[in-house]
Parts: structure tokens; C-alpha cells; sequence
């Protein structure tokens, strides 16, 4: 009531004429457009993963000033997994997370602790990113990713449980009737680790990390997803909540997001620049070919490295409904189905339409080694 008070005696002040127009047009829902109120949210994001890179993009280059509500205040948190944005995202410590496909859909399950939606696709490839195979340094040169399978029958290998490489790495074995050694769980660091110290014959990483054991010598890669039709993927999480009481700063964030897709296809050496700020022990050229560079067609290349999808379209969705079964079967989740209410494609699709781009809004070619100009 206070508020239509104000309003009145504003009204008022402003003379008879004047003030009949704005009523009528009140009364109609004419109104003039009041800017949305400011926000001040913390932002998870993956500096370690090249998935994530939109969202050190974001903070490098400041887009979020451009697009969110005047006055607005972003808190970057970097982490190194995806499983402790998804806590905080549950516990309203964090509102928007970035992070890959198998913890983003782990975080739409649980709507007792907190309604947690996909709001984006900031990426999706054809197994370049996370679904990476690579052995050790003294393994054969192999002629085909097949080749590399078949030769990990009754070697020791390694994946980090519950994620995306996990999700493939097992699937290819499955396929392939593949019976190693043993299969060992490890975190990312340390499967490096083990390549280093030569503990290990084969497993299954995300870049840059793949990438940098490749660079160091400890490791060679032996395969990709492409050829067995295995995606990766990255999603944007957001609050519902949060959606529903700052739509404008939702939605910002979406066109934020887009432009940095968009830098990211434009600029490598740019992004490569921008990620070593936000990492430790890794180069301006490791980064750069850990995103930038194109496999060989005997690992299972394409030519398509990253895809800034964005939306749900099929081949996201498909992804999803494998990603969830997957979950289940090593009893992470209880349903092996895309729960209700998973996504919420509000943001998206009207920062799309308003920023008039269509999906996919960004589309990296691999390229090879020597284009990388950088010392």
C-alpha cells in the first residue's frame, strides 16, 4: 500500500493531464517499465575443465556487469569437481553453478533439499572433452581406437568415479567385452599422479587434465568418444527459486554466457590466456591444445572440438536420459528416469530471442598444432 501512495503523489506532483495518462495506463498494465532490482549471487564455475571455461570467460572479461541489473554483485567460486557446488546449490550458498553433465543431473534429483534446474548447454561435443581415453607413454602406437580397447584386456586402469568420463569408460568396455586387470576409482589428480609414477596402463580423463599429462610425456592419447557415439556434455545449473524472484538477472546471466561462447570460438589464444589466471602448473599451449587442437582420426578426431549447444535439443536430451540410467546402475541415483521439472528453458530461450541468436550459438573447429601462435 505504501508503494501506491508513493506512486499517487508522484503522480500528482505532475499536473492533471499528465497524471490521467499514467493512470490509464497503469490501469491497463502500461506502466513504464521499472529496471529489476539488483542481485548478488555466487557463481560456481570449473577452471579445470574445459566445460566450465564459459565461466572464467564470464569473470575474466567482466560480461556479467554487462548484462545483470545494474548494481549487481557476482562471487566467483572456483572449484575443482562438481560435486560440492551441487551441496551448495542445494543449501542456497550458491545460485548458479556450471559443472559437467553427470553431477549437474545428480543435482536435479534432489527437490527435498532444494529445487535445482538445467537451465543451459554451454557445451556439448562428440566425445572430445570429457570422454578421453589415454595409456601410458611405452604403450603401442595404435592404428585405431578399437585397437586401443582390445589392448586394455587384463591391463590396470583407472577413471574418477561418478562422472562423465566414468559414464563412458565403462560404457566402451561394456561394448567391447573388455575385462581388465582392474578397474580402480581415483580423483583426477590422482590418476596424473599414477601416470607419472607409471602405476597405471590406461583411464579415462577430462581435458586439460588429459592434455597435460599428454604434454608432459607421462601418456599418449589412445581414444575418444566419436566412435562409439558416446557425448559429452556441460550444463548450467540455476535455483528455481532465484529464477522466479530476479527473471531479469536469470536471464542475463544466459546472455553472458552466450557472449562468452561466442569469445571462446573467436579468440583461443584469448581463453588460453584468460584460464591460466585460474590454474596452477599449466601453460598458455597446454590450454590452448587441450580445447583447440584436433585429434587424429587413429584416436577418434573430430572435426568439431565444442559446441556451444545451449538448448535441450534431442542429442542433449538423449544424453541426459543416458546419463540418468547410467546413475542408477551404480546406485547413485534411485530412479534410472528424468525426474519432473529437470530444466527450466525460461532463461534461455528469451535471452536467445532478444539477443537474436539461434542454437548452436557457438561451433569450435579443431585445428592442428601448428596454428597455435602463442611462445
Amino acid at each position: 500500500m505504501m508503494k501506491s501512495f508513493r506512486r499517487l503523489g508522484k503522480i500528482a506532483a505532475l499536473g492533471a493531464g499528465v497524471a490521467l495518462l499514467l493512470a490509464a495506463l497503469m490501469a491497463v498494465g502500461g506502466a513504464p517499465v521499472q529496471a529489476a532490482e539488483p542481485v548478488e549471487i555466487t557463481y560456481g564455475y570449473h577452471p579445470y575443465w574445459t566445460g566450465g571455461w564459459s565461466g572464467v570467460v564470464i569473470k575474466q572479461m567482466g560480461l556479467w556487469k554487462k548484462y545483470l541489473p545494474e548494481g549487481s554483485k557476482v562471487n566467483f567460486e572456483a572449484h575443482l569437481t562438481g560435486p560440492p557446488m551441487v551441496n551448495a546449490l542445494l543449501a542456497d550458498k550458491m545460485q548458479v553453478g556450471t559443472m559437467g553433465d553427470m553431477p549437474s543431473l545428480v543435482a536435479t534429483t534432489k527437490k527435498k533439499q532444494g529445487d535445482i534446474r538445467l537451465v543451459s548447454v554451454p557445451m556439448i561435443s562428440n566425445g572430445q572433452n570429457c570422454n578421453l581415453i589415454v595409456v601410458r607413454k611405452d604403450a603401442p602406437d595404435f592404428k585405431t581406437p578399437e585397437e586401443a580397447i582390445k589392448w586394455m584386456n587384463g591391463k590396470l586402469v583407472a577413471v574418477h568415479r561418478g562422472t562423465c568420463a566414468n559414464r563412458f569408460f565403462e560404457s566402451v568396455l561394456k561394448k567391447n567385452k573388455v575385462k581388465p586387470k582392474r578397474l580402480q576409482y581415483m580423483t583426477i589428480e590422482v590418476i596424473a599422479s599414477s601416470f607419472e609414477a607409471g602405476k597405471i596402463d590406461a583411464a579415462a580423463m577430462w581435458e586439460p587434465h588429459a592434455r597435460k599429462v599428454v604434454e608432459q610425456g607421462f601418456a599418449k592419447y589412445a581414444a575418444t568418444g566419436s566412435p562409439y557415439k558416446e557425448l559429452d556434455a556441460n550444463f548450467t545449473l540455476m535455483r528455481q527459486d532465484f529464477i522466479e524472484k530476479h527473471p531479469e538477472a536469470a536471464k542475463g546471466w544466459i546472455k553472458a554466457e552466450i557472449e562468452a561462447l561466442k569469445i571462446m570460438e573467436k579468440d583461443p589464444m584469448a581463453v588460453a590466456n584468460m584460464v591460466m589466471k585460474e590454474t596452477q602448473g599449466y601453460t598458455p599451449k597446454i590450454l590452448w591444445k587441450a580445447l583447440y587442437e584436433r585429434h587424429p582420426d587413429s584416436a577418434g578426431g573430430d572435426d568439431i572440438v565444442y559446441v556451444g549447444e545451449m538448448v535441450f535439443s534431442p542429442r542433449v536430451l538423449d544424453l541426459m536420459k543416458k546419463g540418468y540410467e547410467f546413475l542408477n546402475s551404480i546406485k547413485v541415483l534411485k530412479s534410472p528416469d528424468i525426474p519432473k521439472d529437470a530444466t527450466n528453458e525460461g532463461p534461455v530461450t528469451e535471452a536467445m530471442k532478444e539477443m537474436g541468436v539461434t542454437a548452436p550459438v557457438a561451433v569450435i573447429k579443431g585445428m592442428p598444432a601448428s596454428a597455435y601462435k602463442g611462445k
